[in-house]
């Protein structure tokens, strides 16, 4: 069975798409950000939080970007430990939306800033 590569860089050697350490993580240089990625199996807790059945191939694949140590995106997807498929699809998935994620909030804190910047100066002038 080939699963194709991802469309990311991993930052350590990966083969065939990625690859996780011992603990079930790898990191991805995505758009110039930093992804990291952790994949572990469901618990009973993750039933409530995950809609996760708990059950032993089910995994959590969860990914975060940081900005300036600042977690600004975050993103999760149930997926099946023994189809690499749907975990290769779950891995691309959650990446792409940690970075889409981290570029929304950074440009509302951005806006934000700007706005309280403007209002102070407003102020300022009275």
């Amino acid at each position: 069975m080939t699963v194709l590569p991802l469309p990311f860089k991993q930052l350590r050697d990966a083969d065939p798409g990625f690859r996780l350490d011992p603990d079930g993580r790898a990191s991805f240089l995505v758009d110039d950000y930093r992804v990291d990625v952790h994949v572990r199996y469901t618990t009973e807790d993750d039933r409530a939080d995950y809609s996760a059945t708990g059950e032993h191939p089910e995994v959590l694949v969860s990914a975060s970007v940081a900005v300036a140590y600042v977690v600004v995106g975050r993103a999760w997807m149930l997926s099946e430990w023994i189809n690499p498929y749907s975990l290769r699809d779950a891995v691309a998935f959650v990446i792409r939306e940690a970075v889409e994620g981290a570029e929304r909030k950074v440009d509302d804190m951005a806006a934000e800033v700007a706005e309280n910047r403007a209002k102070r100066k407003k102020e300022a002038r009275k």
